[in-house]
């Protein structure tokens, strides 16, 4: 099964985002897909396709870490990998927490036989893009869109499934670690 774990965006936060960017769809200067609202999170690790036995491990795991819940806030619209070469759109996920949480995680997936990952960059994937027809003018309307800052507690991470289909992936939480308050 193909397996990532996650942040969950509060409701208020995820709203304000998918608001932000649904013009993009009918916007002509580029072809892309945008994340569903009920899709948007923050992507703490991808880790692929996995077994069953796999899962169990991590999940044992993940269930040792210990650590407090935390507040975090949205940020500015950024481009992977460049504005010359935009694959990914997203929104910053600002806190220092969130980048000891991840250490944490890595810890304990090293523990399981994955490789640590060093180039963490905590963000909210709002779109995919597949190809530029009018750059500058596409760069324009996404410098124009303005998030509205929202501030949400973190209060747990998620192990969680994707299922690939023809209308998007279908996400399903394969267990909850909650962080303590």
């Amino acid at each position: 099964m193909r397996v990532f774990i996650a942040v969950p965006i509060e409701d208020e936060a995820r709203r304000e985002i998918s608001s932000k960017f649904e013009h993009l769809r009918e916007f002509g200067a580029a072809s892309l897909k945008l994340v569903e609202s009920k899709n948007i999170h923050l992507t703490l690790r991808f880790l692929g396709e996995l077994s069953e036995e796999q899962v169990e491990k991590i999940r044992e795991k993940l269930r040792e870490i210990k650590f407090e819940s935390f507040v975090a806030e949205t940020g500015e619209v950024g481009f992977f990998p460049s504005e010359n070469y935009i694959k990914v759109i997203f929104v910053e996920f600002i806190s220092e927490k969130v980048k000891e949480l991840k250490m944490l995680v890595d810890k304990k997936l090293l523990e399981s036989g994955f490789p640590l990952e060093t180039d963490f960059v905590p963000h909210i994937t709002v779109a995919r893009v597949k190809a530029v027809k009018d750059r500058e003018t596409f760069l324009n309307k996404i410098r124009g869109i303005k998030i509205k800052k929202q501030e949400f507690e973190v209060n747990k991470f998620l192990l969680m499934k994707s299922e690939l289909t023809p209308q998007g992936p279908i996400y399903k939480v394969l267990e909850e670690f909650g962080l303590n308050s």
